[in-house]
């Protein structure tokens, strides 16, 4: 059986997973493969066809380009994971549209309006009253596609509110509230094929992001029932063949930050002793066998 990785041009964040899925894979006796995306894999021809070389049982899409994923799947391959599924945990509004009105807690969410121009003035401030009229202070500001804590802000004023959109507005942004019992900290759950592989606890003394920055640590993580009935319900939800779903901690009940369809599992296996690249990788399998 044969597989690729694609990944992007920038991959440096990708080595050490490519390393342990290669790792795994010759352990399973799977040839696998990485290329890199650089806009050639596939193309639609003039007949409105899809055309790649690509020749390979399935394709791990270790990639955010949503356009050549579907292009793949139109072409027949297996993708880990799926275009929409990928789609789907890459923009955090559409996760949280998706999962709304499924009893799955989450912070109080509102979009921004989107600006066609490069410029804004005085009345494009003014929604942003309604938005802590709504939602209250101190909230949190994000890009709605970003990671590693990229493009997540804090504002506790309106002065800084207006500030950080100012900044920003060019973006898809989304308003959040801020669940303070969880400051500096959260939990990131892996799950594969519907199922909880582990979990454990980040945490940021220096800062409100528990993933950002050198000061962010992690440690093994026993989830509670709640915790745990709670990524089960998520996991069936989306039907998820592999994510790391992300936890904020308030007292006792679990609120959903967001969802990784390419979570990265490196410091997850060293601090949980779990193979995750084996069980991904067996996952893959079994779904192909299916």
């Amino acid at each position: 059986m044969r597989g690729v990785i694609i990944i992007n041009q920038d991959n440096s964040h990708n080595l050490s997973k490519i390393k342990r899925l290669k790792e795994e894979a010759a352990l399973l006796h799977l040839d696998l493969d990485v290329i890199v995306n650089d806009g050639t894999i596939a193309y639609i021809d003039k007949n409105g066809e899809v055309v790649t070389d690509l020749k390979c049982d399935f394709i791990i899409y270790l990639d955010k380009d949503y356009y050549l994923a579907r292009m793949l799947e139109q072409a027949g391959y297996t993708l880990f994971n799926d275009p929409k599924f990928l789609k789907l945990c890459d923009d955090k509004m559409l996760t949280y549209i998706t999962l709304s009105n499924h009893g799955i807690r989450m912070p109080l969410t509102m979009s921004a309006p989107l600006i066609y121009r490069d410029y804004i003035n005085e009345e494009n401030y003014l929604f942003l009253d309604k938005v802590i009229k709504t939602i209250g202070l101190p909230l949190v500001v994000k890009k709605v596609y970003g990671s590693l804590g990229e493009g997540v802000y804090l504002a506790n004023n309106k002065e800084e509110l207006k500030e950080i959109y100012s900044k920003n507005f060019m973006y898809p942004l989304l308003f959040q509230s801020y669940v303070e019992n969880s400051k500096g900290r959260s939990a990131r759950v892996i799950v594969i094929d519907e199922k909880i592989v582990g979990a454990f606890e980040r945490y940021n003394p220096k800062d409100f992001r528990s993933n950002y920055g050198g000061s962010a640590s992690s440690r093994p993580l026993a989830l509670n029932k709640k915790q745990e009935e709670f990524v089960n319900k998520i996991a069936s939800l989306l039907h998820i063949k592999y994510a790391g779903i992300d936890l904020l901690f308030d007292n006792d009940e679990p609120i959903l930050c967001e969802i990784n369809s390419n979570a990265f599992f490196e410091e997850f296996e060293k601090v949980t002793g779990i193979n995750v690249a084996k069980q991904y990788l067996g996952m893959i399998i079994n779904t192909l066998k299916k």
